[in-house]
């Protein structure tokens, strides 16, 4: 049965008495040399486990500034694509153009020697200006080959001043182990951020080259609906010339080559209009 102890008559147990008793002050029975040993291991896991953080992020910042610059290669190498793409399509309405003053000639010889030469020439289309040159493709180019020649160490310019750690604490670990590790953390710190700057002007270049692209995109668009519309409307113009103009005009070359085929007829035609230019 327990007893009070405040009681006057309240003996401890010989169990009870044996029991040493907690401190709340020390670490147990541990020596100070102990304690010592404890924090010291602590203070050095805290340390390995940041620099070891800090060697993660910094890797994987690197890596992602790799990827970045890969993705910038791609990215000029298909604007040069984009480009000669465009450039095509201009060369193609070049092509109609003079295929449709061609087909005019044709059309005013069999309507007439006299009212194709007193009728004016007709105007061109007014053309979609040529591919113009990128602003922001020169400046992709000059960031992806800056961070390809110098990787991180392009922006990196050594230890920024900003230490993890007060003066107070940096003279407590001088000349230790730990100073060697803190010093490993504060340049690791400067690098992530070199790398992170290095990572924000590459996002805006690539997102520039994107809506510029894109732009481009448009304009090719346009311009293959366009050269298609006009090369339809030229097959029409065609036929109706080799059909119809072609049968009631009663040509000397029909009569005289009634068994040719219809390229061989179209040749005799660009032949003659070359004659009466």
């Amino acid at each position: 049965m327990s007893r009070n102890p405040f009681d006057d008559d309240y003996r401890p147990s010989a169990a009870s008495s044996t029991m040493p008793v907690k401190s709340y002050t020390t670490m147990g029975q541990h020596s100070a040399e102990d304690e010592a040993d404890y924090y010291e291991r602590e203070i050095e896991r805290t340390l390995q486990e940041s620099l070891d953080s800090t060697e993660r992020s910094r890797r994987h910042l690197e890596n992602s500034e790799k990827i970045g610059t890969a993705t910038a290669q791609q990215l000029l190498e298909q604007r040069e694509k984009l480009e000669n793409t465009e450039k095509n399509l201009d060369e193609i309405h070049r092509t109609t153009q003079m295929t449709q003053r061609n087909l005019n000639s044709l059309k005013s010889f069999f309507g007439g020697f006299f009212k194709n030469k007193l009728s004016k020439k007709p105007q061109e289309q007014a053309d979609v200006p040529a591919v113009p040159q990128s602003k922001s493709a020169s400046r992709l180019s000059e960031t992806a080959a800056s961070l390809s020649t110098g990787g991180s160490s392009a922006s990196f310019s050594g230890p920024s001043g900003q230490r993890t750690l007060n003066e107070s604490s940096r003279n407590a670990i001088k000349g230790t182990r730990w100073e060697a590790m803190d010093n490993q953390i504060d340049e690791n710190l400067d690098m992530m951020s070199a790398n992170l700057r290095n990572l924000q002007r590459l996002g805006q270049d690539l997102g520039k080259e994107v809506d510029a692209q894109n732009e481009m995109l448009d304009r090719i668009h346009y311009k293959a609906d366009r050269n298609d519309v006009i090369v339809r409307d030229q097959d029409k113009q065609m036929q109706r010339i080799l059909g119809s103009d072609a049968s009631t005009s009663q040509t000397t070359a029909e009569s005289l080559t009634p068994s040719m085929d219809t390229s061989t007829k179209m040749s005799l035609m660009m032949k003659a209009t070359s004659l009466w230019k």
